[in-house]
């Protein structure tokens, strides 16, 4: 009898495979494409590169030179991303005439401008066309053959100019890499000369390695050659100190015998070894006189608070010595005011509309009513008083 339970398969059981999921192997196969239009209008193409992509920005460098280069049809200029870009011209002769004119600077570093290939290198473009002047040459050696040679030793040699003035060359050289600026020049019998290049409009750039990416405040060679220096000035420093050390310490042995009998021995000891610059220089001793020093600064600063709070007390029962007296007299008035019985202390109340020195008036006022009083014939409601008669009234006849 057959088994009712179903196979792997008929399941679908395994692993979930996306079939919309992309190989991701990061490389392709692809055939070169053939456009004859397209290459055409790329013939008609500058491609360009910054040297300093810190500093000079693609997209403000474009409508730069759409400015500078007067054509007759307005090139038309795009940025291809890592600090490169291209100019697009209609007409062969505004091409030639832009490439005539290198080299060119944007933002006082040098821009790379070369005219289109059909290449792959990641190199490209790095030419740089330099009229270079040539000095230091003897005039008697000044030729043409040896300015095209010093040319095409440094770059792609163009043309030369020797004159009864100067002597120089045009020459394309590599702008990413470091500029030669002398060479040697060998002679048959001989005799040596240097010559030193000076390159015309040339910009910022590296005065130490010479390369046009960089100033010299960001050149690595230039910080590892200052570090070497101060580290050989250290050393140096150090050096000396033991050459000097070592000079003032005496040679025979009683110098190193610490006992009570060679004091003057323990104390250059001591005095020595309190150096921070000495190989026998004790941190400990150093942070024990550190803790000793903040101590007594601890101490002189709290005696001195006190000082202080001592002569601003003294000066301030100079100032409040009248007014505590006052005070003084005006709570024994206060004590005694409370001593008295109620009604005197109302006798004795004053109005505080009332004048200075009306103090006890009330109660004369209410002693002269109480005699008047006394002399009624009759009540407030006018019914005789007790034990008296009451007064008739007398005729006025």
């Amino acid at each position: 009898m057959a088994s009712g339970r179903l196979s792997r398969e008929a399941k679908g059981k395994g692993l979930a495979e996306d079939p919309l999921q992309a190989p991701r192997t990061a490389r392709i196969r692809a055939q070169a494409p053939d456009n004859e239009e397209r290459l055409r209008k790329l013939s008609l193409t500058i491609i360009g590169r910054v040297t300093n992509q810190s500093v000079q920005k693609v997209w403000s460098l474009i409508p730069f030179f759409t400015e500078l280069w007067k054509t007759e049809s307005r090139p038309v200029g795009s940025d291809l991303g890592n600090g490169m870009f291209q100019f697009q011209f209609e007409h062969e002769a505004d091409l030639l005439t832009v490439l005539d004119k290198r080299p060119y600077h944007f933002a006082r570093w040098m821009v790379i401008v070369q005219r289109w290939e059909p290449t792959v290198s990641e190199s490209f473009p790095s030419l740089i066309p330099f009229w270079i002047k040539i000095q230091g040459v003897p005039l008697h050696l000044w030729s043409e053959d040896t300015v095209k040679s010093l040319g095409k030793d440094i770059g792609i040699f163009e043309k030369a100019e020797v004159t009864s003035l100067s002597m120089k060359m045009r020459v394309q050289i590599n702008g990413r890499l470091p500029l030669i600026k002398t060479s040697v020049i060998e002679y048959p019998n001989g005799d040596e000369v240097t010559a030193y290049f000076v390159y015309e409009k040339l910009e910022r750039h590296c005065s130490k390695c010479f390369r046009l990416d960089h100033d010299i405040n960001d050149c690595l060679v230039a910080k590892h050659e200052e570090r070497a220096r101060k580290a050989e000035e250290v050393s140096n420093q150090q050096t000396r100190l033991r050459q000097e050390d070592r000079k003032k310490i005496p040679l025979d042995s009683e110098s190193f015998r610490l006992s009570a009998t060679n004091s003057r021995a323990a104390a250059h000891y001591k005095s020595q070894r309190h150096r921070s610059n000495d190989l026998r220089f004790d941190a400990r001793e150093t942070l024990e006189a550190q803790r000793r020093a903040r101590s007594l600064h601890e101490a002189h600063r709290s005696r001195y608070s006190r000082d202080y709070a001592r002569e601003y007390s003294k000066d301030w029962q100079k100032s409040h010595q009248g007014e505590a007296t006052y005070n003084a007299d005006a709570s024994y008035n206060r004590r005694e005011a409370r001593s008295r019985s109620p009604s005197r202390r109302y006798e004795n109340r004053e109005h505080p509309n009332s004048p200075p020195g009306s103090r006890g008036r009330g109660r004369e006022r209410r002693a002269d009513s109480k005699t008047s009083e006394s002399h009624r014939s009759s009540s407030v409601r006018g019914n005789p008083l007790r034990g008296e008669q009451r007064q008739q009234p007398t005729d006025p006849q």
